[in-house]
């Protein structure tokens, strides 16, 4: 059934967050392992979570039972609790995810879900932080020193070829005048033809 004024309501931030979701409930469920899920699964996803931290991220799971009539309803349950804990938090849905972090860009958290095994949660948490942290461990100094050689070498080679084109045109230029030098000298001068012919 479509949501109504009576199943959904509105944060400051314009986020739906459905009626059945206990933001208040769920924060304090998050605030001893960063994990609100079924007892079952607890474990492996706050496992995930040290794993995050030993690796200097803050991570938060929560994995929820009920279908929402949009997916991202997920995304604004999530942006509503990041408000509060700061760091990555992640809401696992029936076959659906929604996350928003301060610590990972919006394009790394949407590339980092795609094809997630969201079936199970602790399989899904984990993709999402080796797929996050290995987009963030580009080595961003061997990149910008290789693109100063770059630059500099194109410089140089730009250098050195426009001296070697100066250096043939200036070549050349002698040896124009050399030919040419010869043709004005080989003719004969005007007068040279009538006085032969009054010789004879």
């Amino acid at each position: 059934m479509a949501p109504n004024a009576s199943t959904w309501a509105q944060s400051p931030a314009m986020s739906i967050i459905p009626a059945d979701v206990d933001l208040k409930a769920i924060e304090a469920d998050l605030a001893d392992d960063h994990v609100a899920a079924p007892a079952d699964i607890t474990p492996r996803l706050t496992s995930v979570v040290s794993q995050a931290k030993d690796e200097g991220h803050d991570m938060y799971f929560v994995v929820l039972s009920e279908s929402q009539p949009k997916f991202t309803y997920f995304r604004d349950i999530a942006t509503a609790l990041q408000d509060e804990t700061g760091g990555t938090v992640v809401v696992f849905g029936p076959g659906t995810v929604g996350s928003a972090s301060d610590d990972f860009s919006r394009v790394q958290l949407e590339q980092a879900q795609d094809n997630l095994s969201t079936s199970n949660p602790p399989v899904a948490a984990q993709q999402l932080l080796d797929r996050m942290t290995d987009q963030t461990q580009v080595p961003w100094t061997v990149v910008t020193i290789a693109l100063i050689v770059v630059v500099a070498v194109g410089a140089v080679a730009a250098r050195v070829l426009g001296r070697r084109r100066v250096s043939a045109t200036n070549s050349s230029t002698p040896a124009e005048t050399a030919s040419v030098a010869p043709a004005a000298g080989a003719g004969s001068a005007p007068g040279d033809d009538e006085r032969d012919s009054s010789n004879r």
